[in-house]
C-alpha cells in the first residue's frame, strides 16, 4: 500500500480539517437562525442550513469506521468496538444537555409562550415534553421520534448523534458482509441503498404532510443509513486500490476535482429537495479524493491548527447551539453576536482538551479494567491473559 503524508499513522487530517469546515457550516447556519448572525440568504442556501454538512459527517464516520476497525472486528472484539463508541460519543452528549439546563430554566421562568414555541417549538404540555425529549436524547433515541417537541427541545443537533448510534449498532453486520466482497459488489450495494432512500424519501415527500415528514427526512437514522454505507464502500475502494501498489495520486486529484464541481453546481442548482441526498455520493468522492491523496494539494487541509480544530469538531457541533442560546440570553443580536462563535470555537477547543479526550481515555480504561477483573484467576503454574 501507498502510504503518503496524510496517512501518517493510519491518519487522514485533510478529513479532520473537513470536519470543521463541515461542522463550522452548521454552527453559522445556527447562529444566523437564531438572528446572531446577518448571514446572506444566499450563503445560508448555499450550504443548505448546514444540513448538508451532517450528510458528509455520515459518509465520513462510514469510512473511518472501515478502515480503522476492518481487521479488529475481522478477529472478534466487537464488544470492544461498542465500548469505544460509548466512550466516543457519550461525555459530549450528556455535556451539551447540562448546558442546555440554563436554557430551560430561561424558558420556564420567563413563561414566554412566543420564545418556547421558536427554540423548543413547544405549544403546550411543556413539562412533559421537556422530559420526553431529555429521555430520548439520553437514549440516543431522538432521531427515531419525528416530532418536533421531541427533536427540537434541550440540544437539537444531537438527532444526528442518535443515527450515528444506529449506524454503530450495525457497523460490524455490514462490515462482516463487505469485507469479502469486491469493489463492483459493493459499489452496487451502496447504489441500491442510496437508490431505496430516494424511494423512501419521495413517499415521504408525497404521503406525510410536511410537519412530520421534515424529521423523518432529515433527522431518522433508516433514511440517512445510505451515507454511512456509501462511506464503507469507498473505504474498502480506497484499500483496495492502494493494495495494489501503484500510485492513485491522480486519480484522487480527479476524484477531487469532479467531486467540488458538483458539489458547488448543486448547491447552487438544487434540484431536488433534499439537497443531501444528490449530494452525498459526491461527498463519497470527495472523501476518497482526498484519502488517496500520496501529498498535499490542498496545502490548508494538512496545516495544523486546521487538524486540531477537526479533532474538536463533535465539541463544536454539540456546544454550538446552546452557547447560541446563552448569547441571546445575554442581549447580544445581529450586531455583535458574531463575536460568539469565535468564543464557541475556542470553548469546543478547550472542551476536547479538558473534557472529552480525557472522558474518552477514562471510559475506555474504566471498561478495560472491568475486563480484566472478569477473567478467570490463573491457576498455579499458569499465566492469566
Amino acid at each position: 500500500m501507498a502510504v503518503g503524508s496524510n496517512q501518517s499513522g493510519g491518519g487522514f487530517p485533510a478529513l479532520t480539517s473537513i470536519r470543521f469546515i463541515a461542522a463550522f457550516a452548521v454552527v453559522i447556519s445556527h447562529f444566523s437562525e437564531r438572528n446572531l448572525l446577518p448571514l446572506p440568504a444566499a450563503l445560508f442556501n448555499f450550504i443548505d442550513g448546514g444540513r448538508s454538512a451532517v450528510s458528509l459527517f455520515f459518509v465520513l464516520s462510514g469510512f473511518i469506521l472501515t478502515f480503522t476497525y476492518r481487521d479488529k472486528l475481522a478477529h472478534g472484539g466487537v464488544r470492544s468496538f461498542y465500548e469505544a463508541r460509548v466512550a466516543r460519543i457519550y461525555p459530549m452528549i450528556l455535556l451539551g444537555l447540562l448546558m442546555c439546563v440554563p436554557v430551560v430554566i430561561y424558558l420556564v421562568l420567563n413563561d414566554n409562550p412566543q420564545l418556547m414555541l421558536e427554540w423548543y417549538a413547544l405549544k403546550g404540555a411543556i413539562y412533559p415534553a421537556l422530559l420526553v425529549s431529555l429521555i430520548a436524547q439520553l437514549l440516543l433515541l431522538n432521531g427515531w421520534l419525528p416530532f418536533s417537541a421531541i427533536n427540537q427541545p434541550w440540544n437539537g443537533p444531537s438527532d444526528s448523534v442518535s443515527c450515528e448510534a444506529f449506524f454503530y449498532l450495525l457497523f460490524p453486520f455490514l462490515l462482516c458482509r463487505t469485507a469479502t466482497m469486491s469493489v463492483a459488489r459493493i459499489g452496487l450495494m451502496a447504489l441500491a441503498t442510496w437508490l431505496v432512500t430516494g424511494v423512501w424519501i419521495a413517499l415521504l415527500k408525497g404521503f406525510v404532510p410536511l410537519s412530520r415528514s421534515a424529521a423523518m427526512i432529515y433527522a431518522m437514522p433508516v433514511t440517512r443509513l445510505a451515507e454511512f454505507v456509501m462511506g464503507i464502500a469507498v473505504a474498502i475502494c480506497y484499500l483496495r486500490l492502494g493494495a495494489s501498489g501503484r500510485s492513485q495520486h491522480g486519480r484522487g486529484i480527479v476524484l477531487i476535482g469532479v467531486a467540488l464541481s458538483a458539489i458547488f453546481i448543486l448547491s447552487v442548482w438544487r434540484p431536488i429537495w433534499p439537497a443531501f441526498y444528490v449530494e452525498s455520493p459526491f461527498y463519497a468522492a470527495l472523501i476518497l479524493g482526498l484519502a488517496l491523496l500520496e501529498r498535499p494539494v490542498l496545502g490548508l487541509l494538512s496545516w495544523r491548527p486546521l487538524v486540531r480544530l477537526g479533532e474538536a469538531s463533535y465539541s463544536l457541533y454539540l456546544t454550538h447551539l446552546p452557547l447560541a442560546l446563552w448569547s441571546v440570553m445575554l442581549g447580544f443580536g445581529p450586531s455583535n453576536g458574531w463575536i460568539m462563535i469565535p468564543v464557541s470555537v475556542l470553548i469546543s477547543l478547550l472542551c476536547f482538551r479538558f473534557y472529552e479526550e480525557p472522558m474518552r481515555r477514562k471510559i475506555k480504561a474504566r471498561f478495560a479494567g472491568q475486563k480484566i477483573a472478569r477473567l478467570p484467576a490463573a491457576e498455579p503454574g499458569q499465566t492469566a491473559v
